[in-house]
């Protein structure tokens, strides 16, 4: 015997609500202070040291920025789908 399909869509809604949580928060954090000048560290290699990993920073940050949108689409889209054929079997059982 089968058992219906159940899609757990509140923890789904609960997850889109956390990934946009996650994605203010990436927002918020990318990227570093600038460390000054050469007159102010001594060492222009610690500047483009700290400027090179200030850019890696911001592309991480950007790259797990787009997959918490790709992911947020992609449970809205179940979402959407689900509770779409539930109107659409409720509609055809009328």
């Amino acid at each position: 015997m089968s058992s219906p399909i159940e899609i757990p869509i509140d923890e789904l809604k609960n997850v889109i609500k956390l990934l946009a949580d996650i994605q203010d928060r990436i927002e918020s954090k990318t990227g570093l202070q600038r460390v000054g000048s050469e007159a102010d560290v001594g060492d222009a290699k610690l500047i483009d040291a700290v400027n090179d990993f200030d850019g890696a920073w911001k592309a991480g940050h950007e790259r797990v920025r787009d997959n918490v949108k790709s992911f947020k689409e992609a449970n809205q889209g179940v979402i959407d789908n689900f509770e779409q054929a539930d109107r659409d079997t409720a509609d055809a059982l009328d």
